[in-house]
């Protein structure tokens, strides 16, 4: 089990944040106005997770997720990797979106049912107990359950 979970692969969850708020282009979605503050973006690969990550992290780049767009104008980014077998992205997002305070429509989700996979919030995450606890449940948590 342990080798299984711990494969390049499964979910993330990136942290963005916004010195100051504006109007930025994001592709298809056309311009979006994003307020100061953190968003957080949950996205996921089947295979490669460190390299996607990776990937995110970079500012010069072809874009071609919406992530890029707004990565591009971040003034801090940090990534948070859930390895894992499941394909949890969805649920992750839905979960987020109970602690947000916000969300972006249709942002990161045009392959799914979901509203959003951007989600906002005014004060860092990391200074978030639910915050925290719910990226235990993702990152540990989860895995007692397994084994149980």
């Amino acid at each position: 089990m342990i080798r299984r979970e711990a494969k390049d692969r499964g979910g993330y969850i990136l942290i963005l944040r916004l010195d100051r708020g504006g109007s930025i282009p994001v592709g298809k979605l056309g311009r979006i106005s994003f307020e100061k503050g953190y968003y957080l973006y949950v996205g996921s690969a089947r295979r490669g997770l460190s390299g996607r990550i990776g990937r995110h992290l970079k500012k010069r780049k072809t874009f071609f997720w919406h992530i890029d767009y707004l990565r591009n104008e971040a003034d801090k980014v940090i990534a948070l990797p859930i390895r894992s077998s499941f394909k949890d992205e969805c649920d992750l997002a839905g979960d987020l979106d109970e602690i947000a305070e916000g969300s972006i429509p249709g942002f990161g989700a045009s392959d799914c049912t979901c509203e959003s996979h951007l989600f906002r919030m005014t004060e860092s995450p990391l200074r978030s107990p639910r915050f925290i606890d719910l990226l235990l449940d993702y990152r540990i948590r989860r895995l007692d359950k397994i084994l149980s």
